[in-house]
């Protein structure tokens, strides 16, 4: 296939992403009456409403909101092109079983179908019940979407926690906040403008107030599982395109150094502004281990 033909078919894949993507969590948001009272923010990859004082942690998985006690929390996170083929349920159960023990599924309710791009997405929402790190009785709604394809699968989970003592009274409130989180840029959301994860535990800068929040713990699950085989993908794009991303440590300046270019007696490639001195590899905001080392 031609460079030309090569491109246009991964902008035709990213198109096709981002609109399933958009069209999934725009599903979640069916029949949302949101509150006037809570305050709209703005981040890198999503916005969000809530209650003020509310903490907030966005990662390019998805966002984590909650109170300032911590015994109320909503999100949104997704775990995209992962191997092999699993159900909501499943996927439901082991996501937030990373963060709370004795996860549990009262009810389930099958939701309709979604036929979304060439996927087909399966829903659910179930009524769960959980124990915090802190040894809290918790209780909470949440949704999960599957679409399984290709011996791989996507997954979108959303929803709440709140203590079982105050369950009913928190459905109104808390639904709002967790369909309030909104997908705003689909082209580096679920890392879809590169092909491996930051590994570092402050993820390319991205505000991270609470290590042990579901939409963190979600990522870090993510990160694990698909670093080699992403970190391989990556090194196998750079080979074919022919150059890799670089920025100058000091300045901050970026850079598409040919492969070519790579000097194997200095280790790196040299930078063109002080030549005794070598590019880093990545972005700034995402350093990467130079593919040509």
């Amino acid at each position: 296939m031609s460079e030309k033909k090569r491109n246009g078919a991964q902008r035709f894949h990213g198109l096709a992403f981002t609109i399933i993507i958009s069209s999934a969590i725009v599903f979640l948001l069916c029949g949302t009456v949101f509150s006037e009272n809570l305050n709209h923010q703005q981040g890198r990859y999503w916005k969000w409403s809530a209650p003020q004082g509310w903490r907030h942690s966005e990662s390019i998985a998805g966002v984590t909101l909650t109170s300032p006690d911590g015994q109320y929390e909503a999100a949104l996170a997704g775990l995209m092109r992962s191997q092999g083929h699993t159900t909501p349920k499943a996927f439901l159960q082991r996501m937030l079983g990373v963060a709370y023990s004795n996860v549990t599924l009262v009810a389930v309710r099958q939701l309709p179908n979604q036929k979304m791009g060439y996927q087909i997405w399966n829903w659910i929402e179930a009524e769960v019940t959980a124990i915090s790190k802190s040894g809290s009785q918790m209780k909470g709604v949440w949704r999960c979407g599957v679409a399984n394809y290709y011996n791989m699968n996507d997954a979108l989970v959303n929803g709440w926690w709140s203590p079982v003592s105050s369950f009913q009274q928190s459905k109104n409130n808390l639904e709002p906040i967790a369909k309030s989180i909104i997908l705003t840029n689909p082209n580096e959301a679920f890392g879809n403008n590169q092909l491996v994860h930051p590994s570092t535990g402050s993820s390319a800068g991205l505000t991270r107030n609470n290590p042990n929040t579901t939409g963190d713990m979600i990522m870090k699950t993510w990160e694990n599982k698909n670093k080699s085989q992403d970190e391989s993908m990556r090194n196998d794009t750079n080979v074919r395109r022919g150059y890799e991303p670089a920025y100058d440590p000091s300045t901050g300046q970026q850079y598409n150094p040919n492969l070519s270019k790579w000097d194997a007696t200095k280790g790196g490639y040299v930078n063109p502004n002080r030549p005794t001195e070598l590019l880093n590899c990545g972005t700034p905001e995402d350093p990467k281990p130079c593919t040509s080392r």
